[in-house]
């Protein structure tokens, strides 16, 4: 499912290189979490993950703090938990499209 999300940043990105199964090379991930007030007193979580060069360039920007607005695909996660065998489940955005504040202008 596509959605569209503007919050901020929960965290500074972090950026992974993964090896590729098929064994032809790697892919670079980035990660982040983003937090959204929906009128409750504490906001939904995603992580949103980038993939491939283009997000990793821009990666820099995408810290803790900075408000953003994404456009991507939902999908969920699902563990179980070590301690007490719960079953939980994280929201996670692979974004398709970011838009960033603007550049602050020198003097």
């Amino acid at each position: 499912m596509q959605v569209t999300l503007s919050g901020n940043v929960g965290a500074d990105s972090e950026s992974k290189i993964i090896p590729l199964r098929d064994g032809t090379g790697s892919l670079r991930l980035v990660e982040a979490s983003l937090a959204v007030k929906t009128g409750a007193d504490t906001p939904d979580w995603y992580k949103l993950k980038f993939l491939g060069d283009n997000f990793a360039t821009i990666a820099h920007r995408i810290v803790k703090g900075v408000t953003i607005s994404i456009v991507g695909d939902l999908t969920f996660e699902f563990w179980n938990d070590k301690d007490t065998g719960e079953r939980k489940s994280k929201a996670v955005i692979t974004i398709l499209d970011l838009q960033l504040p603007p550049l602050p202008q020198l003097a």
